[in-house]
């Protein structure tokens, strides 16, 4: 039997609904962080080191199925000299 036959649609909807909000928390906290220190988007994410702004301002907009990755919030997290946990967690 295959796993996947045992898992509920439900309960699938709902780790995707989950991994969604959790992508748009990121995005908010860093979005925060960001206007927190006055940077636009152009400056912070040539600063952080994205390629491409457009990447950037789609992961924090959560626009076209973008996201922050883990290499993107590490690297964020250092730029703004804080901790990891700070983009990750619900304080606001």
């Amino acid at each position: 039997m295959n796993i996947l036959n045992l898992i509920n649609n439900d309960d699938i909807n709902d780790v995707n609904e989950e991994v969604d909000n959790f992508y748009k928390l990121v995005s908010e906290n860093v979005k925060f962080f960001r206007k927190k220190i006055k940077k636009s988007q152009l400056a912070f994410s040539a600063d952080v080191g994205f390629n491409s702004v457009s990447f950037y301002c789609d992961c924090e907009n959560n626009k076209n199925g973008k996201h922050f990755n883990l290499i993107h919030v590490v690297r964020i997290s250092q730029y703004l000299n804080i901790d990891i946990n700070e983009l990750i967690k619900s304080t606001r």
